[in-house]
C-alpha cells in the first residue's frame, strides 16, 4: 500500500497561513487526484474536537488555566490523530493540517511556559505515538507586523489571538527553536513576502514531495 504524506502549516497570528491554506484548497480542489488530499484544522477536524476548538478559544467567561489549556489541546489533537489523520496516512493520502503540536510547543511551551519543549514532545509521544509530520511550512514573522496586519482586519480575535506582544513575542521564539531543532522537516517562508510569491514557492516546493497531477 502506498504510504501517505503529512504537511502541516504553523506560524504565529496573522502570519498569512490561513490564506495560503484556503488558495491550497481551491489549487487542490481543480486537480484530477483531489481525491489524495485531506485537509483537516488544529484544534478540530471531528464533531467532539471542533467543540473542543470552541472551549479553548471563545470560552471567555471561565478561561481555562495553563495546564487545562494544554491538555484540551492534547485531546483534541487524540480525536483527529487517530479519527482522521493515521487512517488517512494508511490509505496513502496526503494529508495537509493547519497547526499540529509545533503549535503546541510554541503557544503553551515557549509563551505559556507550561512544560519545556522536551516535556511537550514526550507527552505528544504518549498520546499520538511517533506520528511526525514529513514537511513543515513556517510562516515566519515578526510579531510587531502581525500585529499591524490584525489592526486592519475587520473580525472578532479569539482568545489567544487577544493576547499581548510579550506573548506572542514567545511563540516566535518556541517556533524559532523547534523550526532549527529539526530543519529537516521545516520550510522556512519570509511571510512578509506577497501572497501570490509565498504561494508559487508553496506550489514549486510540494511539486518536488508529493503527486500533484494537473
Amino acid at each position: 500500500m502506498k504510504k501517505g504524506y503529512f504537511i502541516t502549516f504553523e506560524g504565529g497570528e496573522a502570519c498569512g497561513k490561513s490564506t495560503q491554506i484556503a488558495k491550497l484548497k481551491d489549487f487542490i480542489n481543480s486537480l484530477p487526484n483531489k481525491s489524495d488530499f485531506v485537509f483537516i484544522r488544529e484544534p478540530g477536524g471531528t464533531p467532539l474536537a471542533e467543540e473542543i476548538r470552541k472551549l479553548l478559544l471563545n470560552y471567555e467567561d471561565d478561561k481555562p488555566l495553563p495546564m487545562t489549556e494544554l491538555l484540551l489541546f492534547c485531546s483534541a489533537r487524540s480525536e483527529v490523530v487517530n479519527k482522521i489523520i493515521k487512517p488517512a496516512l494508511e490509505n496513502g493520502k496526503i494529508v495537509i493540517a493547519d497547526r499540529f503540536y509545533d503549535s503546541t510547543i510554541a503557544y503553551q511551551g515557549m509563551a505559556r511556559k507550561i512544560m519545556t519543549p522536551k516535556q511537550i514532545l514526550d507527552l505528544t509521544e504518549i498520546i499520538i505515538g511517533d506520528l511526525k509530520p514529513n514537511l513543515t511550512f513556517y510562516f515566519n514573522i515578526e510579531p510587531k507586523i502581525a500585529f499591524q496586519r490584525k489592526a486592519k482586519l475587520d473580525e472578532n480575535l479569539d482568545r489567544i489571538e487577544k493576547e499581548g506582544l510579550d506573548f506572542h513575542e514567545n511563540v516566535k521564539k518556541g517556533y524559532d527553536f523547534i523550526s532549527k531543532l529539526e530543519k529537516e522537516r521545516f520550510v522556512t517562508i519570509d511571510a512578509t513576502q506577497s501572497i501570490d510569491d509565498i504561494f508559487n514557492f508553496i506550489i514549486k516546493t510540494l511539486k518536488e514531495k508529493i503527486n500533484i497531477i494537473e
